[in-house]
């Protein structure tokens, strides 16, 4: 019996120097990181933790989660051979904690974890970049609750807060096509009266595109109260007021956003978009002709424009039916090519200078184009378009 007793005693003496050679080796200022004895304090590791005497030892799970940590920002072989090397070491800070009642190891597993933190971000990150966001979304998520331990500010000062982090988790989810967790990341900050645009505008995309347009505005509204002058944020909220339909409401807003913004060519065109929306087609035509004066490659403008007299040439066409008397007819052919002719300088102006313009656009327009011609009896141009069209079958 004295002689079990004294293999039993060796054996967690054993364990416990393990710890402490942990200790050593790690805490060896001597020695870069790269250098250390990693074979050895892997080894000793395995065994401190497989044995009930150390096993649920705080220092052990202290100085395990430290070799973890370095382990996890190698970049090297090792570190590959270890991918969940910087989850060992969050799972053993933490149980570094969790058992500390002397608290000798508390301050320090703490301070470990901030750095844990910084290594899940760059995990996730690397998971966000390489489009697994199932992954991105998990390690994001693990490293909000460590911002816990940056009393002193020290990542909040490198652009690295919980709230950054937790909308990275919702971007991941949106790119996930996991709007419902999205919505309930973006909730959460709403709720801690983040000041951060894209999290009102993003929010409200999705509540869209799930057909909720009441809290699709309802967000938005919220964002404008606390950010009123945020420019991304009145551009959400007229894009809103537009997909909604709510031509009148929109433009009112749009006349605040012109007198507030007068250069600014977008919040025109949408409000040129609205007064065709009800029918007004003149203060359409007129918004259209002030974007082309502050920007004349605004190609969408001269393409409305073209299209709105079109639209014109069809209600004439309508009042025509069932009219037969030569002297009505022959006055309303000649509206009729006068807004054909109106409507071919604007898209004269599109095809002709639109570099950007996308081949099968450009194929759509011609077709119209020829058609107009033909009406108008320009029978160059109209071989032209035909020669085009015949070239980019």
């Amino acid at each position: 019996m004295v002689a079990l007793a004294l293999v039993i005693g060796t054996n967690a003496n054993a364990q416990g120097y393990n710890v402490e050679s942990m200790k050593i080796e790690l805490e060896d200022n001597t020695k870069n990181d790269i250098d250390r004895d990693y074979t050895s304090l892997l080894k000793w590791a395995g065994e401190a933790m497989e044995h009930p005497k150390t096993a649920n030892s705080e220092k052990m799970w202290y100085y395990r989660g430290v070799l973890y940590l370095k382990i996890a920002s190698l970049n090297n072989d090792l570190s590959k051979a270890n991918p969940n090397a910087i989850r060992i070491a969050l799972e053993s800070f933490n149980k570094a904690i969790a058992g500390d009642v002397k608290e000798k190891y508390t301050k320090l597993a703490q301070g470990n974890l901030l750095n844990v933190a910084i290594g899940l971000y760059q995990t996730g990150y690397a998971f966000y970049s390489a489009g697994d966001y199932t992954s991105s979304y998990r390690d994001f998520a693990d490293a909000v609750p460590l911002m816990q331990y940056d009393v002193d500010g020290e990542l909040k000062r490198k652009n690295l807060t919980g709230e950054f982090l937790e909308q990275m988790m919702a971007y991941s989810a949106m790119n996930n096509n996991e709007d419902q967790k999205a919505i309930q990341v973006f909730n959460n900050l709403i709720k801690k009266g983040s000041l951060e645009p894209s999290i009102y505008v993003n929010i409200s995309k999705l509540y869209l595109k799930t057909g909720d347009t009441a809290k699709a505005l309802e967000a938005i509204t919220v964002g404008r109260g606390l950010l009123d002058s945020d420019k991304s944020l009145i551009n959400a909220e007229l894009d809103l007021y537009l997909k909604m339909g709510r031509s009148k409401e929109l433009i009112e807003k749009l006349d605040v956003a012109i007198a507030d913004d007068p250069g600014n060519t977008i919040y025109y065109f949408a409000r040129a978009i609205s007064f065709e929306g009800i029918g007004e087609m003149d203060k359409a035509s007129a918004d259209y002709d002030k974007i082309l004066e502050i920007d004349p490659s605004f190609y969408d403008a001269a393409y409305n424009k073209g299209v709105m007299y079109l639209n014109k040439v069809a209600k004439v066409v309508d009042q025509l039916n069932g009219e037969y008397k030569p002297s009505i007819i022959a006055k309303k052919e000649a509206e009729i090519n006068t807004l054909y002719g109106l409507a071919i300088i604007q898209f004269e102006n599109v095809f002709e200078n639109n570099a950007e313009m996308k081949l099968a656009d450009k194929l759509e327009l011609a077709g119209t184009m020829k058609k107009i011609y033909a009406r108008l009896e320009r029978t160059e141009k109209y071989n032209n378009m035909k020669a085009f069209e015949e070239a980019n079958k």
